[in-house]
């Protein structure tokens, strides 16, 4: 009996092992010694995903300052995803103004520090893109990452720490 009841442990154990394996930086691969690589983000090119994009990418050009029209960039939007799909037409119109709208909305609370550099070199390039009838959307922006417990911590290789961080036989 006792013996079965330890399989029975050692079973759920085994096979639940895995279930909390959702965490970033940990999985059963660097465990055992395999590799645990990010998957590649999958961009999807459909109507709507494009219509997203394009109304995203406006709202935000508009926000950081740039000088173009963005009714005649959603005419061109809407023209050219109605050759190839006229029955679209409304809905991707319908998901063009959320878009736009919602981000309009959502920025208006933002201060000037939402255009920093690289936000606005993202911006151009999808609005270049968009202008010349490219309505791909782009990949996604990168994510910054948590620098953990002690991510603000100085380290021994930080450049601005107060002392000598080498060792004595390192001069």
């Amino acid at each position: 009996m006792k013996t079965a009841r330890l399989c029975v442990m050692v079973l759920a154990t085994v096979s639940l092992g895995g279930c909390g394996a959702s965490l970033p930086s940990l999985s059963t691969g660097s465990l055992f010694g395999g590799t645990s690589k990010a998957a590649t983000p999958v961009i999807q090119n459909d109507p709507t995903s494009r219509a997203i994009e394009v109304g995203s990418t406006s709202a935000r050009a508009i926000k950081c300052g740039y000088n173009f029209d963005p009714a005649k960039l959603k005419n061109q939007f809407l023209t050219a995803e109605a050759a190839t799909n006229p029955a679209d037409t409304a809905k991707l119109t319908q998901v063009y103004d959320v878009t736009f709208n919602g981000i309009s909305k959502a920025l208006a609370t933002k201060g000037t520090d939402y255009c920093s550099k690289a936000k606005t070199t993202r911006i151009k390039e999808a609005l270049n893109r968009h202008l010349a009838g490219d309505y791909t959307p782009s990949p996604p922006e990168p994510v910054e990452q948590d620098e953990g417990l002690f991510g603000s911590a100085p380290s021994a290789s930080s450049s601005d720490t107060p002392f000598n961080s080498k060792a004595p036989f390192e001069n």
